[in-house]
């Protein structure tokens, strides 16, 4: 077993926007411990953080990388994950095995887009924050204005706990200090705001307080715990990474305030499905059976699929052997590791509340139970939500015989990757990537090369659909001699528009035996090939309902193909006569963007054919713009909002329902569509 204690472990995970100096936070906590001998650099290329070869060439984390430090006896996990908006899966996945999220802040930037959204999925998620203002030395920053900006953005509850001074070049504890010299501000009113703050959660403390009685700091360590957990406190610190400045205070206080995995939120788990669903008990105990959830796969390029676990109860050795979800067949765990950057150090044993990994066991995926208890079979989690991947490209690999090796390789992405999806598009028959933006889709691209794979991309055609206004009449007459038996199939049939999203409908009112009813299933199949081909503009037909309602046949020349091909032509001539129209996909937009930006963002929407639906100020200096727009207007949307914003905004989209296009834009449309000649 470790030497450290479930008591003893803080996990950690640094999120905030890209520039922010996250790594650098990491590698400083790693050289300042003594971990390693010599401190890490990004610019250098010699971070223990970024260590893939992707992550060197770039100058910025692209994985969530996964260290551990040891200091005043506690055991702190650190999980550093990049801050590129495009990227923001990487820490959302780890939110599972997180127990307080700390929040870092470029000092000279200010609160930026992953920032805020880290913040709400933090809050999401019920776990402990934590804010931490980094590169205090920068010249020309206002800290105590940025102090005053995350106050008004994330709520009063963000207060100093402790406070730059002589200069940037140290820090002083506001929670053990009624007083002293700081860069800005009053130590003793920070101490007092901090005071009020914590014993508000222990009411044996404020009657204490109340009295005139001052608590000692390692008495709020639960009342401190409980504020943090409950969101009642989020402590700010200050650092200087780079310098050294701040950083030991900061472990001081991860190691001596932060939740522990014994005090902080549990995590949910559940058994049951539908109704019956409940949460789990667990208990945090070594000698329980073995219940670890797996928050992520990864890949190793020396070891292969990485399973990273976090133990929930019980513990994992390389002696377990541990059932997968619901599987009924056990796997022999042979080696389970820590992880320290490209290093995988191997334990006795991972402990609840500890975080671990798991190499070449294909079976395991992401978010699956590891357990050895059958009755832990049933138990899942609930993953977290994530935003989703708007931004395509059509692919297609550049050397023949690589169609199979694409797919593979894809699905290993889509594996390691939540906010990544790959998939053939049954409408426009092209292999569609997604991501969350341009600079997403490039990484992915780029681990592709690096695993022997080129490819050439495309932007990916628009999924219209077609659809029906009015009703309409079809008739089609088949007769085909050919010198011995012939073929003959004539129907009628009419079409009526349905409501946005009912698909289609099939009916049969013939009346009289006109059409056999053997020949029906055959003018259905004539029917759905139009359905899937299109009649205006190759996309498929959908919201149509068709009836059959009179026809012909011939009792010796009547056959399946007759039919299909009559049904196929009447319908097809029917829908042409229904004033048929294009649909195109309409997204939702959350746009977050600068105040002083919102005039030009709306503009830019309203030419782009889209709807504003509101605004809200969220604080700080930013404004949420909610709109609908279609998906042909903003594919490239990211860029222009980079541009627009000086890379401050962001968005999120999300596919809300399928609209008429424009008379001109169809008329471009159909004006393209060269459609196969078919013969009868």
């Amino acid at each position: 077993m470790p030497s450290y204690t479930t008591a003893d472990i803080r996990n950690i995970l640094l999120a905030g926007h890209g520039g922010s100096g996250k790594t650098t936070l990491a590698d400083a906590m790693l050289f300042v411990t003594g971990t390693v001998s010599r401190k890490g650099s990004v610019p250098e290329g010699s971070s223990f953080s970024d260590f893939e070869k992707e992550e060197k060439e770039h100058l910025h984390s692209i994985y969530a990388s996964f260290l551990h430090v040891n200091h005043n006896a506690k055991r702190i996990n650190i999980i550093d994950a990049p801050g590129s908006p495009d990227l923001i899966g990487q820490p959302i996945t780890c939110l599972p095995a997180t127990d307080t999220v700390i929040l870092v802040v470029n000092a000279q930037s200010g609160l930026e887009v992953v920032t805020r959204r880290m913040n709400d999925a933090a809050k999401a998620a019920n776990t402990a924050r934590a804010i931490v203002i980094n590169k205090i030395d920068m010249p020309d920053v206002d800290l105590e204005d940025i102090v005053s900006r995350i106050q008004d953005s994330f709520g009063p509850q963000c207060l100093p706990l402790n406070l730059p001074a002589n200069a940037g070049k140290a820090t002083i504890d506001c929670l053990a200090n009624k007083s002293g010299n700081s860069d800005f501000g009053s130590v003793e009113d920070a101490h007092s705001a901090l005071m009020d703050q914590i014993v508000e959660m222990d009411e044996a403390l404020m009657e204490k307080y109340l009295g005139g009685e001052e608590p000692d700091p390692a008495s709020l360590h639960n009342a401190f715990v409980k504020a943090m957990n409950e969101g009642h406190l989020v402590p700010i610190c200050f650092t200087d990474a780079k310098m050294d400045v701040g950083v030991k205070d900061l472990l001081d206080i991860i190691a001596n305030y932060f939740p522990s995995p014994l005090n902080a939120n549990r995590k949910t788990f559940f058994i049951g499905d539908g109704e019956n669903e409940k949460p789990c008990d667990l208990a945090i105990d070594p000698a329980k059976p073995l219940l670890a959830h797996v928050f992520k796969v990864a890949t190793d390029p020396f070891v292969g699929k990485l399973a990273l676990f976090r133990v929930h109860q019980g513990k994992a050795t390389g002696a377990t052997q541990a059932f997968i979800s619901g599987s009924k067949k056990a796997v022999k765990l042979a080696h389970v590791f820590n992880l320290q950057g490209k290093d995988h150090p191997e334990p006795d044993a991972i402990i609840p509340g500890d975080i671990g990994a798991v190499a070449k066991i294909d079976e395991i995926h992401t978010n699956d139970i590891l357990h050895d208890d059958h009755a832990l079979g049933a138990v899942h989690a609930k993953p977290p939500t994530y935003p989703t991947p708007m931004y395509g490209l059509a692919v297609t690999p550049k050397a023949r015989g690589d169609e199979q090796k694409i797919s593979g390789t894809l699905a290993k992405v889509v594996e390691e990757d939540p906010t990544f999806k790959a998939g053939m598009d049954r409408q426009t028959h092209e292999l569609v990537i997604n991501g969350l933006g341009e600079l997403h889709l490039r990484l992915v691209l780029e681990r592709l090369r690096n695993r022997g794979l080129e490819v050439e991309t495309n932007p990916p055609k628009i999924a219209y659909k077609e659809t029906i206004t009015i009703k309409a009449e079809g008739h089609h007459r088949h007769k085909k001699q050919t010198g011995g038996a012939g073929q003959f199939g004539e129907v009628y049939l009419k079409v009526e528009p349905l409501e946005r999203g009912k698909g289609f409908e099939f009916v049969d009112e013939v009346f009289g035996g006109a059409i056999p009813n053997q020949f029906l299933p055959a003018i259905e199949k004539g029917v759905r090939d139009v359905l899937e081909q299109g009649a205006i503009a190759g996309y498929p037909v959908q919201d149509v309902r068709c009836i059959i309602y009179d026809g012909k046949h011939h009792p010796v020349d009547s056959k399946e193909i007759a039919f299909r091909t009559a049904g196929k032509v009447a319908f097809r001539t029917a829908l042409t006569n229904a004033k048929p129209v294009l649909l195109e996909p309409i997204v939702n937009m959350e746009i977050t963007v600068p105040e002083d930006k919102v005039g030009s963002i709306t503009g830019d929407l309203s030419g782009k054919r889209g709807r504003i639906h509101g605004q809200d100020f969220i604080g700080g200096g930013m404004a949420v713009v909610k709109a609908q727009a279609p998906l042909a207007e903003v594919m490239q949307y990211q860029s222009q909002l980079k541009s627009v914003t000086g890379g401050q905004g962001s968005f999120v989209m999300e596919l809300s329902h399928y609209d008429p296009v424009p008379a001109h834009v169809q008329q471009q449309i159909v004006a393209l569509y060269k459609p196969k000649a078919e013969e009868e």
